[in-house]
């Protein structure tokens, strides 16, 4: 099986035009791309829906009045699969067709443009619905992060909690080790303070702040970093986690916390896959112009099929966590949005003597 790399996607929002008039589709075409918006067309809704079926798309503009299957239908086929924050609908109408556009807001479109259409309006109400879009955006982002970066640390905090109230249950004393258990305990909920922190400036983007910080980063002390995460969660597994560091390594430039979220997944992934009394390895190279950060596990390997659906949201692989951990789809899809931002590529394969290698690479500072 050969490597499977993710590279960066095309960041501008992409725009369905559908309207059944060719002048129509061709000029919103050409005053939306330079107001550098991404524009697909269709000339009918048949055509529409198998495009929206095909690839995704940030808004649709829909004209109502078009042969065979109108834009009404259109809408309704629409909102069955697609809510009105997942793809707006901004219905395109002549003065004449009120009746038909009181049906379309009840029906599920966002808004709606009266022809002829005036260019700051449809751009502005574009921007006003894209806007709502990426609100729904960070919603997700927080149901992920929630859901995702604070479980681990979390459930490590309950089982130590469980585990000395067991044994003063048990005993009647505290364990022999309760010392080293509360500095685990501390250290588990320092890095959550930090991957918080973190976040909050992260979702600035969101809210208007500049971009988070990209600075000349030492890669094998982000490595490091990463590394110490893990070692508990590793320790309790029975798992080995080592290193191995390449000397003078160039530097990158990269947002620390997106880099250090990146690699304490991906470590993550290979203890939670691995077996017990097994060894997960980090490495770090130079590659011509770039870094490449490699974490090797233990565990059984990719199948075929996983290739195909690793860095997509909620996908399941084939493999279960080795220790009854859960398993959500997220963190491989976040980790490629996260390092995409910093022009960096994710990529993994198998081994030949069995386990996976997950890499990614960054470009050289």
């Amino acid at each position: 099986m050969e490597p499977v790399a993710s590279s960066p996607p095309e960041h501008r929002q992409h725009l369905l035009v559908v309207d059944d008039v060719e002048s129509n589709r061709e000029l919103m075409r050409l005053q939306l791309q330079r107001h550098d918006y991404r524009v697909s067309l269709a000339e009918n809704g048949e055509q529409a829906l198998a495009m929206i079926a095909r690839q995704p798309f940030d808004l649709v503009l829909l004209d109502i009045r078009m042969p065979g299957m109108d834009g009404i239908e259109v809408l309704q086929r629409i909102r069955c699969s697609y809510s009105q924050l997942s793809l707006p609908v901004i219905m395109v109408t002549a003065e004449d067709q009120e009746q038909r556009l009181i049906e379309a807001l009840r029906l599920g479109a966002n808004d709606y443009l009266a022809k002829p259409l005036r260019l700051p309006v449809t751009l502005a109400r574009i921007e006003a619905q894209l806007g709502v879009g990426r609100l729904a955006s960070i919603q997700e982002e927080v149901v992920r992060f929630t859901s995702h970066d604070l479980k681990k640390p979390l459930l490590v905090m309950m089982d130590i909690a469980e585990t000395m109230r067991e044994e003063l249950r048990r005993s009647g004393a505290m364990p022999a080790d309760s010392a080293e258990l509360l500095d685990l305990q501390i250290r588990t909920g320092q890095n959550m303070q930090r991957v918080i922190s973190g976040f909050l400036d992260q979702e600035g983007l969101s809210h208007g702040r500049d971009e988070p910080l990209r600075r000349v980063l030492d890669i094998n002390q982000a490595v490091r970093k990463s590394l110490q995460a893990n070692r508990d969660y590793a320790a309790r597994k029975g798992i080995d986690l080592d290193s191995e560091l390449a000397d003078a390594m160039p530097a990158v430039q990269a947002n620390e916390f997106r880099l250090c979220q990146v690699m304490d997944n991906l470590i993550g992934n290979a203890l939670k896959f691995s077996p017990p009394q097994t060894r997960t390895v980090v490495r770090t190279c130079a590659e011509g112009e770039h870094v490449l950060v490699e974490i090797e596990d233990s565990g059984p390997g990719l199948a075929e099929d996983d290739f195909g659906k690793l860095f997509v949201k909620h996908a399941r692989l084939s493999n279960r966590p080795t220790g009854n951990e859960s398993s959500s789809g997220l963190g491989l899809a976040m980790c490629r949005q996260l390092i995409t931002l910093d022009k960096g590529i994710i990529g993994a394969r198998n081994n030949p003597g069995g386990g996976a290698t997950f890499w990614i690479r960054l470009p050289a500072s």
